[in-house]
């Protein structure tokens, strides 16, 4: 049975993934509550769906039918709740991460997991860029979103480590972190594998060999590569690497405003 969590994340760190990876505009209708059953309309693109949840002893059952996109928005015009959001797809890994922009009925800016078991969703640590876990918070559901109003989200505090952490991502240099994607990471390699030669010797630097090291390109800032027994994960010591710099949301925004391209 699939299963999801949901996070806050940063509005500036929102604003940076949708500026480097788009998002396609999702909109909501909920129906009021029944029963044991509740439903809403979904319209994406050209596509519309009706979704019906039933409750059940294991949890929600979803069921989902495609209907044309005009009955969907002839459908979303009697839903008493509405919600827009734009919805950006990251990979990290080999998992799908879901980043949602809250449009209406008011501002609000969330992540999505969704995981394949409940033990999978119960071994998943967040990433550092990550804020609280809300999954339990009827408030932070769709639903409630759509049919009560947006909560009032706290500031979600930041750190250098954590804005480089995301970076590495965008950049995909990221490989899934330990504990995050086991149970679908492949094999790094052979020598991992069998043990071999894990530990083998670093190669000689390049004054023994005679080769010329490669002078970084100017202009490009880069860091140094992570160690390879560090690069399967999300370093709980970035923020002490970094000198624990704590990073103001607006600080993003300006430097997301910034890098606007400017109309002559």
């Amino acid at each position: 049975m699939v299963t999801s969590r949901r996070y806050l994340i940063a509005s500036s760190l929102a604003r940076l993934i949708r500026k480097e990876r788009g998002g396609n505009r999702v909109t909501e209708g909920h129906f009021p509550n029944q029963a044991d059953r509740s439903s809403f309309v979904v319209v994406e693109g050209d596509k519309g769906s009706l979704v019906l949840v039933h409750a059940s002893s294991g949890g929600p059952i979803e069921e989902r039918t495609e209907v044309p996109r005009a009955h969907a928005e002839a459908l979303l015009d009697v839903t008493p709740g509405k919600l827009d959001y734009l919805l950006t797809h990251l990979t990290v890994g080999t998992r799908d991460i879901q980043i949602l922009r809250f449009v209406t009925p008011g501002p609000l800016d969330l992540i999505s997991v969704f995981f394949e078991s409940e033990d999978e969703a119960r071994d998943f640590r967040p990433l550092s860029w990550f804020g609280d876990d809300v999954t339990m918070e009827v408030a932070y559901q769709n639903r409630s979103i759509a049919l009560e109003g947006a909560p009032q989200a706290p500031d979600v505090p930041m750190s250098n480590g954590a804005l480089n952490s995301l970076l590495d991502a965008l950049e995909n240099r990221y490989v899934a972190p330990r504990g995050y994607t086991a149970h679908h990471a492949p094999a790094r390699n052979q020598a991992e594998q069998g043990g071999g030669q894990r530990n083998a010797p670093p190669p000689p630097p390049a004054a023994q060999t005679g080769e010329r090291p490669t002078a970084p390109q100017r202009g490009v800032l880069s860091r140094p590569a992570a160690p390879a027994d560090d690069d399967m994960r999300d370093d709980d010591n970035n923020d002490d690497n970094d000198l624990n710099l704590n990073i103001e949301d607006n600080v993003i925004r300006e430097l997301a405003r910034s890098l606007r391209p400017q109309r002559r």
